[in-house]
């Protein structure tokens, strides 16, 4: 058979093939969707009193999952057990990512240090209250909320909880604690801040972002 009888039957094969190549595949609408989390909070960072207490730069806080009851056994257990290097370890071997916390860059150290620090979450439960929510995150680095340039410090390795509680009205603060500043709730089964209303707030104006 001769190409130019071939090209006949050849030309409505190859069409259809790129039709079929260039069609959309049924699973691709999943692949495009655009992503969920459980909550995304925003915030103001206030510095430590020892800093000045000076309030400025944005936080957000992404939630992607919510921690299990087991996992807060876990990590009780391991606040228990008063062993700093173990409990570092464990939240960065054990305990999956749970979303992330976005700091400001510092001022006068350079191009580099002006980009946004990434805090992965280790840990993130949230409550409903007679007041409104109380959300807790944990890394394990430095948590530094309104740090000056002098005071900050990029990848320590640090257990830092921040309890956040949120009113009726959507807005809230946040206060930040070590492993050494612990309590256990035995009401809301929460790990939160020991003396909660004695320490001071380290973000403020915390609430919902929905962009």
């Amino acid at each position: 058979m001769k190409l130019t009888s071939l090209r006949p039957i050849v030309a409505p094969l190859v069409a259809a093939a790129v039709c079929l190549v260039s069609a959309p595949h049924p699973g691709a609408a999943t692949l495009t969707k655009t992503r969920t989390f459980e909550q995304q909070l925003v915030g103001t960072a206030v510095g430590a009193p020892n800093d000045g207490g000076t309030v400025g730069g944005r936080i957000d806080i992404t939630i992607e999952r919510w921690s299990t009851d087991a996992e807060r056994e876990t990590l009780w257990r391991e606040l228990r057990a008063n062993d700093p290097g173990a409990l570092l370890v464990g939240l960065g071997k054990v305990f999956h990512r749970n979303g992330v916390v976005q700091l400001p860059g510092a001022e006068a150290l350079g191009a580099r240090a002006h980009l946004r620090r990434v805090r992965n979450l280790k840990y993130a439960q949230q409550i409903e209250t007679a007041n409104g929510r109380q959300i807790i995150v944990v890394t394990d680095q430095h948590l530094g909320l309104g740090e000056s340039g002098r005071d900050f410090k990029s990848w320590q390795p640090e257990f830092s909880l921040l309890d956040i509680r949120i009113g009726r009205d959507g807005t809230g603060v946040g206060k930040l604690a070590h492993a050494d500043q612990i309590a256990f709730n035995n009401n809301t089964h929460l790990i939160e801040v020991a003396e909660y209303t004695a320490q001071p707030v380290r973000l403020a104006d915390v609430r919902s972002d929905k962009n």
